[in-house]
């Protein structure tokens, strides 16, 4: 297949020889001198990542020859920072990385093989949820460990269904169930939808739950125009455009989130919006699992990964901090500070504690146990992405013909990815 990767990574190869000297260091941990790693995070500043701040305070406590320094930028750009550092021969001791890319570093050699040290430290792939370990696998090697795995579940304003007359959603609810309720909860004065039964729908999420994905699980294959795909896509057309219970992304621009506001009775959320309803939405709401296409009531698993920079002077400091992340100490007390679901099946009960957990919390260890779906990941994934959401967003905002614009999409990608 054609190499295509991230802008900027054509040219590490020639600097992959550099040793990384971001550290500051006066000697090893081992020596009891001090040594301070650093990592990279994705966030909008200090205050948002004040809770994994907490959590590296503990780490610290508990390692007291090594320090911590986080390094944050937005997530759009956490990936363009990552090239940048370690081209510079500046790279983080360790780093959160997107999903989308880790296949795309991994084969650039810009991270760490963990296999020998997780065999060192006597850890197998059982003792996390199931896809943990293929978040963070290139060619049969672990390159990133999930500091926590989630997965989308549907809000909905009690209020409002309260108001309308309607059932709460229920275990097992299906597309059919989803739509009728929307319509039931969708308001229109004078000429205008004053309320929208859901603030849209999220199209990944509907091809898994109908059987369709844009690619097959090795990247070898473009699946975006198959029937099952294509029925998705037009799906989520026709909430807009047919059935007018979601806006187009032309009507939602500059709204915000159309939930929180109490412009729509439904959404797609995850844990980390619940504080904001709690704190900020001036109603009373709960969550359900997915509504069910053809696959049932799939949903994408979601994570955070985390690795080691290949340039780290400190590989033993880097590890200690990996492992606690990951799979020690800080999976029990991450749940409550972050409103994150721990990646180790050991600490899974501690999520139900969380400070924001809506009513029915139970319903996202049902969906991370039976319902997740592991994405395809392969190198050219994150680019060949770019392509498709410009093509679904027109397909909404001028309803256009679904099996037309997937298939003019589907011989672009098999045109510029094609493996052969």
């Amino acid at each position: 297949m054609k190499r295509k990767w991230l802008m900027g990574l054509a040219g590490i190869m020639l600097i992959t020889g550099l040793v990384g000297c971001g550290s500051e260091s006066d000697g090893d941990a081992s020596d009891n001198k001090s040594v301070t790693l650093r990592m990279l995070a994705w966030g909008n500043g200090p205050a948002e990542l004040e809770g994994d701040k907490e959590i590296l305070d503990v780490f610290e406590e508990e390692n007291p020859g090594i320090k911590v320094e986080l390094i944050h930028v937005p997530y759009d750009n956490v990936n363009e920072k990552f090239v940048t550092m370690s081209a510079g021969g500046d790279q983080p001791d360790v780093t959160w990385v997107r999903d989308t890319a880790l296949q795309s570093f991994a084969s650039q050699n810009l991270l760490m093989e963990l296999d020998e040290l997780l065999a060192e430290a006597g850890l197998s792939e059982d003792e996390w949820l199931p896809g943990a370990w293929e978040m963070g696998r290139y060619e049969e090697n672990v390159y990133a460990l999930p500091r926590d795995l989630i997965t989308h579940h549907i809000v909905y304003n009690k209020d409002m269904f309260d108001e309308a007359g309607v059932d709460y959603p229920e275990e097992g609810w299906t597309w059919d169930d989803f739509l009728e309720k929307a319509k039931d909860l969708t308001i229109e004065e004078n000429g205008k939808i004053t309320q929208f039964g859901t603030s849209g729908y999220y199209w990944m999420e509907a091809l898994l739950q109908n059987g369709g994905e844009v690619f097959s699980m090795d990247g070898t294959e473009v699946l975006i125009d198959t029937p099952e795909s294509v029925e998705a896509i037009s799906w989520i057309r026709d909430l807009s455009n047919l059935h007018k219970v979601s806006p187009t992304a032309t009507e939602s621009e500059g709204l915000g989130d159309l939930f929180l506001a109490g412009r729509a009775a439904m959404g797609i959320a995850g844990p980390w919006h619940w504080r904001a309803y709690a704190e900020d939405g001036n109603f009373e709401w709960d969550i359900q699992e997915m509504p069910g296409g053809k696959e049932g009531n799939k949903s994408q698993l979601l994570g955070l990964p985390v690795a080691i920079g290949s340039q780290t002077e400190h590989p033993e400091e880097a590890w200690k901090l990996l492992e606690f992340l990951t799979h020690g100490k800080g999976q029990e007390i991450q749940a409550d500070i972050v409103g994150a679901y721990p990646s180790v099946i050991r600490a899974a009960d501690t999520f139900g504690t969380s400070h924001y957990a809506p009513d029915n919390i139970a319903i996202v260890a049902k969906a991370m146990e039976e319902n997740t779906v592991v994405q395809s990941f392969f190198p050219e994934k994150s680019e060949a992405l770019t392509n498709v959401q410009p093509v679904i967003d027109q397909i909404n905002n001028k309803d256009l013909d679904v099996e037309d614009e997937l298939k003019k999409l589907g011989d672009k990608l098999r045109t510029e990815y094609d493996k052969k």
